[in-house]
């Protein structure tokens, strides 16, 4: 395989994998030799002692190291204490190959078991990959080529990008067009399509068109980077299971000593006892946690779901209620024009959009955004920029000017009646579920433009996809209109929703839902839903590609603004938890079973060391299969129109 399919085989397992084989040499030569050469039973003796003696070595130095270690690293010392122990008994008794053989079977399957769970190793290795790419950058006077590693890109240079260039930095793209795949990042299978103006980020993949793009950030501030660390810190994240099977295993080791120590008083036959302390090695209770949590971290992060650590999935297998925020959330947080009222016969919808873009095609402002989109879609943009006199903007009301003789005011209604005495037209009923932008032409309310806000097309299908996983009660907290609120929630079928919250409201809400007894996951875009997030059980942050207070503050970050992972997510919580539940119970029969045969002389020491071997790698292969969840299957529901309003009340330019 590939460096790029495959973890490197660390330098100190290369170092424990060729003590093992000399081992394994001088314990065959040991073995053989008495057979071969009658009478030379005492050098075979010597050869079996010195390859017990060097395989012995690791696990000895294991031990030591072990003893200062803290956290699920110091489990290393509960399982090689035994083999110290069984170890020391062979010696003792001069049983040199059959210690010998217990002790490279053991170190074998130890390593086997290190390279076995890979699941966030391998994410690790790929994303640390996808880091260290080249980039062409192009030099500020002369626009000359010239390779770089992405490490030695600084904000501010400005880099190339060909088809099948990975992107080595977050940059905004100045001129091209292109998709980029993006999978590496969000889990979403269907590239991104980009334009000047856009973001793209470390890691994905340009598939077609030549892109120009100015570095934002690089190095270690770039998302790549950020997720690299964040996956990092949840491997070695502590759950509680863990810390409560460590717990255990402090009271595990006087117990298994009483156990060895009566199975040699009443038997007198000490390879029963090493049979006892070999199989009683707890290698399956320590690695049924991390090796399902692990399993669990690598799957999530597959799925464009960045769980920040190994507990957030005993939270989220409890959760009973979710609260979503609003705008940016079951919303796109984009305001669109859904409607063009005409209260003028002269002015046709597309020739009022077409002034309206005019006057804001020099605006950054989210409704002069959503006019200049309207008037693209049309094909009225005009450029009236030579034509456009004395252009003045009242913050947050309006804008006017004269343009080719006439005087076009655009801007809330209320700012046309009060501040310029222009009668309004009336409107239809359905103007109130719309945020309202008035076109007045000399003194005359032509036009009036309907603005809202539109639902996530998968929102439908993600609060079915909960429902169907037993999820009964869902919140929706916003600090929009209450019609508005009431338009959205039905639309959803949310019972409970609350209107006109500020991020003060919405935390007080949880904190009270969590007193009631509800286990809250918590859905919001990672910026104004800060303290509503770090409230609730479980905080997931929307679309934290690029949103650095999303990856802080929640305890799981989208990688996508898919909602449809929300179920995903607690489907997999409940998974790990009943996996690692499954490893316990396993652990448990097959340690019981195999101490009783070891008493009863049925197991030998070496039968034991493959007895043990047998439920590690059981607990292994089963919290493997945690890596297989590709999410819930597709729910059908009715599509939600592109055009559905859901009207946020903004400020205009």
């Amino acid at each position: 395989m590939s460096a790029a399919s495959t973890v490197p085989l660390p330098e100190e397992m290369s170092r424990r994998l060729t003590l093992v084989f000399i081992a394994s040499v001088l314990l065959l030569a040991g073995g053989l030799l008495p057979a071969l050469r009658p009478g030379q039973d005492s050098l075979g003796g010597a050869l079996a002692l010195l390859g017990m003696l060097v395989v012995a070595l690791p696990i000895v130095v294991q031990v030591f190291t072990a003893l200062r270690a803290t956290g699920f690293a110091a489990t290393q010392f509960y399982m090689d204490q035994y083999v110290v122990l069984a170890m020391g008994a062979c010696l003792a008794t001069g049983q040199y190959l059959t210690g010998g053989i217990v002790a490279v079977v053991l170190v074998l399957g130890q390593m086997l078991e290190e390279r076995t769970v890979i699941g966030v190793e391998y994410a690790l290795a790929r994303l640390r990959e996808l880091g260290a790419v080249k980039a062409t950058r192009l030099d500020p006077a002369t626009a000359a080529e010239t390779t770089v590693g992405a490490q030695d890109l600084v904000p501010g240079d400005r880099i190339r990008l060909r088809p099948g260039d990975a992107v080595p930095a977050d940059a905004r793209v100045l001129s091209g067009e292109a998709l980029l795949n993006q999978a590496n990042l969000t889990g979403e299978s269907l590239p991104a399509e980009v334009r000047p103006g856009d973001r793209i980020f470390a890691g994905t993949v340009n598939l077609n068109g030549l892109l120009e793009a100015e570095v934002l950030t690089a190095g270690d501030g770039t998302v790549m980077s950020r997720v690299t660390k964040i996956l990092e810190e949840a491997k070695q994240a502590e759950s509680p299971i863990i810390s409560m099977a460590e717990d255990y295993a402090r009271h595990y080791t006087p117990l298994v000593l009483l156990i060895a120590a009566s199975v040699f008083f009443f038997t007198q036959d000490i390879n029963r006892a090493i049979a006892v302390l070999i199989v009683s090695i707890p290698c399956a209770f320590v690695l049924a946690s991390p090796s399902a949590l692990v399993s669990a971290i690598a799957c999530a992060s597959r799925l464009g779901l960045l769980v920040k650590g190994a507990r957030h999935f005993e939270s989220g297998r409890r959760i009973d209620t979710v609260v979503f925020d609003k705008t940016g959330t079951l919303t796109e947080g984009v305001l669109h024009v859904t409607n063009t009222w005409i209260h003028e016969s002269a002015h046709t919808p597309a020739e009022a959009l077409g002034l309206a873009a005019a006057l804001e095609q020099h605006s950054k402002h989210p409704v002069a955004l959503a006019i200049q989109r309207a008037a693209a879609d049309s094909a009225q943009i005009i450029n009236h920029k030579s034509e456009i006199i004395n252009l003045q903007e009242s913050a947050g009301l309006g804008v006017s000017a004269s343009l080719t003789g006439r005087t076009v005011r655009v801007g809330r209604l209320r700012w046309l009646a009060e501040s310029h005495s222009i009668p309004l037209a009336p409107l239809p009923p359905e103007a109130d579920s719309h945020s309202l932008v008035g076109l007045a032409v000399d003194g005359v309310h032509v036009a009036t433009f309907g603005l809202a806000d539109r639902l996530r097309a998968e929102a439908p299908e993600a609060i079915a996809r909960l429902r169907s996983i037993g999820i009964t009660r869902f919140v929706m907290l916003t600090g929009d209109r209450h019609a508005v609120a009431a338009r959205v929630a039905a639309r959803l079928g949310l019972d409970e929703f609350v209107a006109e919250c500020l991020p003060e409201d919405k935390q007080q809400r949880i904190l009270a839902l969590k007193a009631s007894g509800a286990r809250v996951m918590v859905v919001g875009d990672g910026l104004n839903d800060a303290p509503a997030l770090a409230a609730g059980d479980l905080g997931v942050a929307m679309g934290a590609l690029g949103n650095e207070v999303a990856i802080a503050t929640a305890d799981v970050a989208l990688m996508s603004h898919d909602l449809r992972r929300l179920a995903d997510l607690l489907v997999l919580s409940r998974r790990t938890i009943a996996t690692i539940n499954q490893n316990l119970l396993a652990g448990f029969v097959l340690i019981i079973g195999a101490v009783t045969a070891s008493a009863a002389g049925l197991v030998t020491p070496i039968m034991a060391a493959f007895w043990h071997e047998f439920s590690a790698f059981f607990v292994i292969f089963n919290s493997a299969r945690l890596l297989r969840f590709d999410g819930l299957d597709s729910i059908e529901t009715e599509p939600v129109p592109a055009s559905s309003p859901v009207a946020p009340q903004p400020a205009v330019a």
